[in-house]
C-alpha cells in the first residue's frame, strides 16, 4: 500500500482541536478529517506541545 504524506492545513489544524475539546476521540476525529487515528493523535500532542494555537 502506498502511503503518501499530506501536510496539515490550518483549517484542519483548528478542527481537529475543536473536535477534540468537544470531546471526540481520536479515532473519530480520524474518519471525520479523512486521517489515520496515529496522526491525528501526533498532531494534536504537538499543537498543545508547541502551542502554535490559542485555546
Amino acid at each position: 500500500m502506498l502511503r503518501t504524506y499530506r501536510h496539515w492545513t490550518t483549517k484542519e489544524d483548528f478542527r481537529l482541536i475543536s473536535l477534540r475539546e468537544s470531546g471526540k476521540r481520536y479515532k473519530e476525529i480520524a474518519a471525520i478529517l479523512n486521517r489515520t487515528s496515529i496522526s491525528v493523535e501526533k498532531r494534536y500532542r504537538k499543537l498543545k506541545k508547541e502551542a502554535i494555537y490559542t485555546y
